[in-house]
């Protein structure tokens, strides 16, 4: 199963918000309690940091990211981290025409079904991104 579908998954049946769903989709890698703590601390993003702001599954997403290109403390700025949060939210924005969870959110019971779309979406294009660039940093040839 995709990562993208993973999250989709625990979004619609786990139940999860769509920040949280988006980051266990990109933090499989991790032990559970490390996995814990990133939802405790990406929670709040959920709903567009419960104002309708940036969607919840891309700030997720943005999270995942860092774990790949994120600095240590002391280190530093992540230029990568950068580059790469700005592709996937160019990405999100011409697939769906905003980042903001009050401009593409729909009202009614089945918003949950649309907002899964933006979970996968996310968590898809942020491992496609993790993926090539580790493959362009192990690049042999």
């Amino acid at each position: 199963m995709s990562l993208g579908k993973e999250a989709r998954r625990l979004y619609l049946e786990e139940k999860y918000n769509c920040a949280e769903a988006a980051w266990l989709g990109m933090a499989s890698n991790l032990t559970k309690d490390e996995r814990a703590f990133g939802c405790r601390l990406v929670g709040g993003f959920g709903g567009g940091l419960a104002c309708g702001s940036v969607c919840g599954a891309l700030a997720g997403s943005v999270m995942g990211l860092g774990l790949f290109f994120g600095r240590e403390p002391g280190q530093p700025r992540a230029e990568k981290l950068r580059e790469l949060t700005k592709q996937l939210s160019e990405a999100f924005a011409k697939e769906f025409g905003s980042i903001n969870c009050r401009d593409i959110r729909q009202e009614g019971d089945n918003y949950r079904l649309r907002c899964a779309d933006y979970v996968e979406f996310c968590v898809n294009k942020a491992s496609d991104l993790v993926d090539a660039e580790l493959a362009d940093d192990f690049d042999c040839g």
